[in-house]
């Protein structure tokens, strides 16, 4: 293994129980037992991945608002403090430098949570444009360890530890609170698909001190949850639970040529805002004139599992690319998300994917890919 790879809080943990990948610059568990195990725990019961290889910026000031209206592509003005919300940092030609979460915990204090291959990318992009503003930006990444508690079981799970009800808690929210004297940031939101929250550990610097806490903290979780069947859970459930759910991954699905519209992740994206965000323009245009490139989701018929840039083929012509495939634990069939031209295909089409030099064929399909009334935040049983 690469000396020069990063190391969470969490690493020496990890690397006692778990397979150990090189991942976007960091050493990171693919799995601990099977990955399919994890998966299932996530969405029958309870799993928890460590997020700590994300990015997290604090901006504060009298114009972080204003700063932060400009640098994302939702409206932050309409963000609370305690709230949250999904959104995108655009480049000037509408596309995606990176997807995210932003928090307001204060008033004039957010945490920006961005994806591990881009926080050297966005810090120089935040800084750039923050000496226009008077804004504070401070890379806190690691001095807060990130844990994510994903499932049906939760809350459940995080209720226990806290000794109170935290259901009080909705959606798209962060609220400081203490998890068994731990004193934390509980963001109810997720990249699963399901209920849960993501966990902002404080005071935990990456030192000896601060990487027991972080391990302690971790293994009450998991001591804590054995009844509700706690899975730890490494980066192949991470991505198989996403992909299930329909959700994109950086590097895959969107990238710096691709717009939220393309991307049909619309609710990361508002329009009548002020002032306009870097990007605004250009996917103001894509809306009136419509977009060059649309994303869809896939289910094999066939065997095989589609994966990133296998050709997509109808009636014979090459019409796009896979961004994403997977096997999906629950359709035990291969599933994917893909770019084609708009208008040639439409849900319930057949269409074929160019896998190792042999067509095979796949229905076009919406997502998230399972049962939404089985499975996920919306369920119904």
């Amino acid at each position: 293994m690469n000396d020069k790879l990063q190391r969470t809080h969490l690493y020496d943990w990890h690397a006692k129980n778990g397979d150990l990948v090189p991942f976007s610059g960091w050493e990171m568990p693919v799995r601990y037992t099977d990955i399919r195990e994890e998966h299932m725990a996530v969405r029958d019961s309870v799993g928890i991945f460590d997020t700590s290889h994300m990015f997290r910026f604090v901006i504060k000031g009298s114009q972080a608002l204003e700063f932060l209206q400009t640098m994302t592509s939702n409206n932050v003005r309409k963000l609370k403090v305690n709230g949250g919300q999904y959104t995108t940092c655009l480049n000037e030609n509408g596309g995606i430098r990176d997807d995210l979460m932003l928090y307001r915990v204060e008033e004039q204090e957010y945490i920006w949570v961005t994806n591990a291959d881009n926080g050297p990318k966005i810090s120089a992009h935040l800084n750039q444009h923050a000496k226009n503003f008077d804004v504070e930006i401070t890379d806190r990444t690691r001095n807060i360890a990130m844990i994510a508690v994903q499932g049906p079981k939760a809350m459940t799970l995080l209720s226990k530890i806290a000794g109170r009800d935290l259901s009080e808690y909705g959606r798209f929210t962060s609220n400081l609170v203490d998890l068994g004297g731990y004193s934390s940031y509980l963001c109810r939101t997720g990249y699963t698909g399901e209920d849960g929250a993501e966990i902002l550990l404080l005071d935990t610097p990456f030192n000896n001190e601060g990487k027991d806490k972080a391990t302690a903290f971790w293994e009450l979780l998991l001591n804590q949850g054995e009844e509700f069947g706690i899975k730890p859970c490494g980066l192949g459930a991470r991505d198989s639970t996403r992909l299930e759910a329909g959700l994109v991954l950086y590097g895959n699905d969107i990238d710096e040529e691709t717009s939220p519209l393309e991307a049909r992740i619309r609710y990361a994206v508002k329009f009548k805002v002020d002032p306009h965000y870097i990007g605004y323009d250009e996917l103001k245009r894509q809306k009136e004139e419509g977009v060059d490139k649309t994303r869809i989701g896939l289910v094999m018929i066939d065997r095989g599992v589609p994966r990133k840039d296998y050709d997509i083929l109808l009636r014979g012509e090459t019409i796009g690319k896979v961004s994403s495939g997977v096997m999906s634990p629950i359709l035990r069939s291969g599933i994917g998300l893909a770019y084609v031209k708009p208008g040639v295909v439409e849900e319930g089409d057949t269409i074929e994917i160019d896998i190792k030099r042999r067509l095979r064929k796949a229905r076009v399909t919406k997502w998230p890919f399972y049962d939404s009334e089985k499975y996920g935040s919306t369920r119904s049983s």
